[in-house]
């Protein structure tokens, strides 16, 4: 979820690169659909997010039986922060060739690592752009 906000935080700069982002999630629709409307984890605090009406800027997609996981080979249980999360978390980018050009598989080594994986995913988002 952290790396949703601070790819948020960001959003002038993806739109501008005019690229599409899409989170792909192992849930049902209608507990995709909420992850996506309902800003449950960081709304109605003061910091930059508090009166945001979604968290999320990427378009979520249902992965309810992990077959799309599967086909990107990152559907393993992964251990983050002590315990287990099922499909581990990666970005990938994609030119308009449809061609991966870039994939990041997140340490989460320390707990603001994600800052760090959005700038190296906004600078490939650059080099696929041109």
């Amino acid at each position: 979820m952290h790396e949703q906000a601070q790819l948020r935080l960001r959003k002038d700069e993806v739109e501008k690169l005019g690229a599409a982002t899409y989170v792909v999630i192992s849930l049902d629709t209608h507990r995709t659909r909420v992850f996506k409307e309902e800003n449950w984890l960081l709304g109605g605090g003061t910091g930059p997010f508090g009166k945001e009406k979604s968290l999320v800027f990427a378009t979520p997609l249902s992965d309810p039986s992990g077959r799309a996981s599967a086909i990107y080979g990152v559907s393993r249980r992964a251990l983050r922060w002590g315990s287990w999360v099922e499909n581990y978390p990666h970005w990938f980018v994609i030119d308009r060739k449809g061609i991966i050009t870039y994939v990041l598989k997140p340490t989460f080594a320390t707990p603001t690592a994600y800052q760090d994986d959005v700038d190296h995913v906004i600078k490939e988002l650059e080099k696929a752009a041109k």
